[in-house]
Formats: structure tokens, sequence, C-alpha cells
């Protein structure tokens, strides 16, 4: 049962600590994919010992049946079978948890298909233009991969600007960024809300993953473009979390393209 208590408290230690740990200082900004990685990382270290946890509880089940008297044997292997069913409760919960997010996530594509103004293919990406005054860009992860963006966006921006917002949602889908925030949110419903860790992780995965597409954006199409697109569609929506992203981009150092560099050398 020793191990089975350390596995436990293991698991309670990363539920507990982790969020105070990955949450200290500045430095996710500045390494947005390290930041996450640590986060799923010590979500995936807890799922992982909780498992054990149960697995050896129910193995020392069986050995105290075997090597102790029945009354100890009795009371252990109820213990043992209390941890699987916690376990499989966990696992019902996230099953719940799950479909009425996936439906959330279907209805938000529905409203947006109806409007949509026409069709184009970019390098296996479907762009869906649809009618609309406010600026918005949204990657839909599917079979068929998509990225709507409103007619307002391309008004508003730039041909470079627009190149570098559709790039930043190209990120999105090709990182997958979809289902670490589905995890993300299915954790946060499972756990108690007087437990941080759910809550950290999902805010957490919301800004890491923006800042992540921001950055692989930031290379293919140039920060300069895409800090501008980001501190135009700011100031037209008022929100200051894209300014905020804009100034990230400008106060950080970028290597020039590979294209760039050989085509200044020709110059």
């Amino acid at each position: 049962m020793i191990a089975t208590g350390s596995f436990l408290a293991a698991a309670a230690l990363m539920l507990l600590f982790a969020p105070l740990v990955l949450t200290a200082g500045r430095w996710q900004v500045h390494h947005p994919r390290t930041a996450l990685t640590l986060w799923f990382s010590a979500l995936f270290a807890g799922i992982g010992c909780a498992v054990a946890s149960a697995t050896t509880a129910l193995m020392c089940c069986v050995e105290a049946v075997e090597v102790h008297g029945p009354a100890e044997g009795l009371l252990l292997t109820i213990a043992g079978w209390l941890s699987l069913g916690i376990f499989a409760a966990v696992i019902v919960l996230v099953s719940a948890s799950a479909e009425p997010l996936a439906d959330s996530w279907r209805e938000a594509v529905g409203r947006l298909a109806p409007v949509a103004v026409s069709r184009e293919e970019s390098d296996g990406v479907t762009l869906v233009w649809f009618e609309s005054e406010e600026p918005a860009a949204c990657a839909v992860p599917s079979g068929a991969p998509e990225i709507f963006l409103s007619t307002a966006l391309k008004e508003l921006l730039s041909g470079p600007q627009l190149r570098a917002v559709i790039e930043h949602e190209r990120a999105h889908l090709r990182q997958h960024h979809g289902w670490a925030v589905r995890i993300a949110e299915i954790n946060a419903l499972c756990l108690p809300k007087r437990f941080p860790a759910g809550r950290a992780l999902k805010r957490a995965t919301l800004l890491l993953v923006e800042l992540i597409a921001d950055d692989a954006a930031a290379r293919r199409a140039g920060a300069v473009h895409l800090a501008n697109a980001l501190a135009t569609m700011g100031r037209t929506t008022g929100d200051p979390g894209l300014e905020l992203r804009a100034d990230r981009l400008t106060l950080r150092r970028w290597k020039t393209p590979r294209s760039r560099r050989a085509a200044l050398a020709r110059a």
C-alpha cells in the first residue's frame, strides 16, 4: 500500500503545485511552446500517477487475500475496488463533459457556414469568407480543415497583414491546438472549483496557443505584418489583448527568413 499512497500523493502534488510553479515569472510569454509542453506534461503525469495508484491498490488486494487473513484482505479489496470506482467515475465525467463541448463547437461553425459568400483553396486549407462587419478569423479543425474569415477583415487589413493572419490560423490547424484547448476545457470541468489547477491550465492553454501561433505566423509571413494586423484589429474591436500581442512581437528579435537573406545576398 506504500506504492499506492506514493502515487496518490504524487498526483495530489501535481494538482496543487503545478499551477504555482508554472505561473511564476514571465518566462511563459517568451517561451510559449515550452510552457505548454510543461503544462500538459504535468497534467498527464498526474493522470498517470492516479492510474498507477488505482492499479497498485488492486494488486495489493490480490496479494492481501493470499498472504493475510480474510478480514484484512476484505478491507484492502474494498479499498482497491473503491479506487477503481473513482477512476471509472472520472472517465464517465470526462465523456459526459466532452459531448457538450463538441456540440457547442458544431453550433458555432453552423452559424458561420450559412453566411459564407465564397470559398477558395489555399495550401490544403479551405478559406471560407463570410459576411460580417466585425473583423474575425477562426480555424476550424476537421477532416477538411477550414479557416473562416470575415469580409470586414479583408477590408481592414493590407494584403501582407491578411496573409499573416491566415498563417496564424493555419498554425492552429497544423499544430492541433484545437485538441489542446478541448483537453484543457474538459480538465477544468472535471476538477472541483476549489482546485485552481483546472482553471489555470485552461487559461494558460488559451493564451499559449495564441502566442505559439503568433510566433509561427511571424516566421512565415513577417513579424511586422502580423504585429500591424493585430494592432489594427485591436484598435477596431477594442480588444487590448490583441494590442499586447502586437507589442510582444515588436519587442522580440526575429531572425531574417532564409529566402530574404538569399535575396539580400544576391542584391
